[in-house]
Order: structure tokens, then C-alpha cells, then sequence
């Protein structure tokens, strides 16, 4: 699947916006809580979804229920 999309200035960084059926593709429904690996590989901006192992997914839990309880 290939999509053109736009670049836009956000603050000192530029980005794009992911159409959602993109996101849908490799999985992502979650929005809240989705995280992207960026890799820059033969002048080409690759995305992967993350994918959380086990103690990151505690850590990410914890301290969010930390914030919640402040």
C-alpha cells in the first residue's frame, strides 16, 4: 500500500499524519497506547509497531496507574 502524505512543522520537528486504515494494517487499534519504532534505512523512514515485552508492559501499567493515583 502506498500513500502520499503531506510533511507539516510541528514545534521545532516536522511530522506526518497515518491514515487510520494504515494503522489498522499493521495492527494498531489502540490509539492511546500505541508506540512506533522509527528506523531510517537506505534513504527510507521506516515505522514498525512496537511490540512490548513483558516487563515493559508491567513498568507501563505501574506507572500509569502511579500517575492516576496522584
Amino acid at each position: 500500500m502506498s500513500i502520499l502524505v503531506n510533511l507539516y512543522k510541528w514545534g521545532n520537528a516536522q511530522g506526518v499524519l497515518i491514515p487510520r486504515e494504515v494503522l489498522k494494517e499493521i495492527g494498531i487499534d489502540d490509539l492511546q497506547n500505541a508506540k512506533l519504532v522509527l528506523d531510517v534505512k537506505d534513504n527510507a523512514i521506516i515505522l514498525k509497531k512496537k511490540s512490548l515485552e513483558l516487563g515493559d508492559e508491567i513498568r507501563e501499567n505501574v506507572e500509569g496507574y502511579l500517575l492516576d493515583e496522584e
